[in-house]
């Protein structure tokens, strides 16, 4: 199994609640608030329907992994990149607590709480220096997942 396809049956499981080999529209929102990702209803059902292809008020496995390899797009990773230079204060390629706190809060207009940062954190920091290199931004899918979320 590719690490691509790894990570993304990681994070469908991270989503599915209820183990039941599909998303539902509040799996999908829920699992995202659960990060910190705090986008109004509208932009998540948009982007829901957008990656419901079927329309069957589900997104299954092979939908999610559609939805992965095209948040992997050029566009995406650009404004992930943009994203992230953007939160990145001192510049030094390295996201520290209080820098996530603002620019979550900034990126999304919805204050976030030191524990969400905190839980947000320890899903990105890979090598557990505290921090969020740029690297481990970049390559995480939630974060893909919010920036796309945003984009619709």
């Amino acid at each position: 199994m590719s690490a691509e396809k790894a990570a993304a049956t990681a994070l469908f499981k991270f989503f599915d609640e209820n183990s039941d080999n599909s998303l539902s529209f509040d799996e999908l929102k829920e699992g995202m608030n659960n990060v910190g990702s705090k986008f109004s209803e509208a932009d998540v059902r948009a982007f829901f329907d957008k990656y419901d292809k079927d329309k069957n008020g589900i997104i299954d496995f092979e939908e999610f992994l559609a939805l992965c390899i095209d948040i992997n797009s050029s566009d995406t990773e650009k404004a992930v990149a943009s994203l992230f230079a953007s939160v990145d204060k001192d510049g030094n390629k390295s996201l520290s607590h209080a820098e996530l706190r603002a620019g979550i809060a900034a990126y999304t207009g919805k204050p976030i709480d030191d524990k969400e940062v905190t839980a947000l954190i320890k899903q990105l920091d890979i090598d557990g220096d505290g921090e969020v290199s740029y690297s481990e931004f970049t390559q995480n899918l939630l974060v893909k997942i919010s920036v796309a979320i945003k984009q619709i």
